[in-house]
């Protein structure tokens, strides 16, 4: 979908989520970095997470008042460490009685992007991804990028990679290119194949399943060529490289982030009733990527 004109002369913003801990902070410039590029304001949301108002309360007297005051610090502070390193950036804040993850999600009703770290204060040592970012990952609106904790790879190189999948997402490939454009950097499309599995033989001794591996490779090739296709016209300036690797899409995708600044995965919103969570690629890609990810839903 192309911007709307609405949307050319009045941006819609950059929404960070921070919750006073190390990988928000990071989370937090990162956004701030991306809000500047895009041109555009950043808003700081803080999530109070407090009882509702129509449930008696079980704090004691004054707990509202005493986290709301708290909230308020911590994003005054949120703002100084943006402000330390983006000093004309418009900056808005938020702060919400609602739960980090509902809030996050209605904010991105109207976000153009929201960032938040791969785990808060509410993750503990060794956890691989956040409630919070696995919820956002699964519900937002508008494409999620979740930054990891540790900081950037120093080796990380200048391109931004976009994963295809065997049903590709058309609005996380228009992300991937339009990012490419607005960064200078190149961009590499990449599809894993694994050999479809056929069975030869009769019933008992000797039956087995082989692949064709050589068929499998031309058909992910044919499918990578046509996820970019109706989007390399619309970015002639944009330097594409395509690459398929046989082998499972997450540990794929985590190789090649390793040579990247953005990882870009689509994720589907019409699964199954019993399904939970992002998606397996979307999930293990998030929990494993040594760079941030970004998640954008089709529409």
């Amino acid at each position: 979908m192309t911007a709307s004109t609405d949307d050319t002369q009045n941006p819609r913003p950059v929404v960070a989520g921070v919750d006073g801990s190390e990988n928000s902070a990071r989370a937090a410039l990162w956004a701030a970095g991306e809000a500047e590029r895009r041109k555009t304001t950043l808003a700081l949301v803080h999530a109070l997470h407090l009882p509702d108002s129509a449930v008696p309360p079980i704090e004691p007297t004054g707990y509202a008042q005493r986290r709301r005051a708290e909230g308020t610090t911590l994003l005054d502070k949120a703002v100084v460490g943006v402000r330390a390193h983006f000093p004309d950036l418009q900056l808005d804040v938020e702060l919400t009685d609602l739960d980090p993850a509902h809030a996050l999600v209605e904010f991105s009703r109207t976000a153009a992007l929201l960032v938040t770290g791969s785990r808060g204060h509410g993750g503990f040592s060794g956890m691989l991804l956040g409630s919070v970012s696995r919820k956002l990952a699964e519900h937002a609106h508008c494409p999620v990028v979740v930054v990891r904790e540790e900081p950037a790879l120093p080796e990380a190189g200048d391109v931004i990679v976009l994963g295809i999948g065997r049903n590709p997402v058309p609005a996380a490939a228009r992300f991937a290119f339009e990012t490419a454009r607005r960064e200078g950097v190149d961009l590499v499309a990449v599809r894993a194949w694994w050999p479809n599995a056929m069975y030869t033989g009769v019933a008992g001794l000797g039956a087995m399943y082989v692949g064709d591996p050589e068929r499998s490779r031309r058909e992910a090739i044919a499918e990578i060529e046509a996820a970019v296709k109706p989007h390399r016209a619309e970015f002639p300036d944009v330097r594409l490289r395509m690459t398929v690797s046989e082998g499972n899409s997450v540990p794929v995708l985590v190789d090649a982030a390793r040579a990247a600044r953005l990882v870009v995965v689509g994720a589907h919103r019409r699964r199954g009733p019993l399904s939970v969570g992002p998606g397996y690629v979307v999930e293990g890609v998030l929990a494993h990527c040594p760079t941030p990810v970004a998640v954008v839903p089709e529409p």
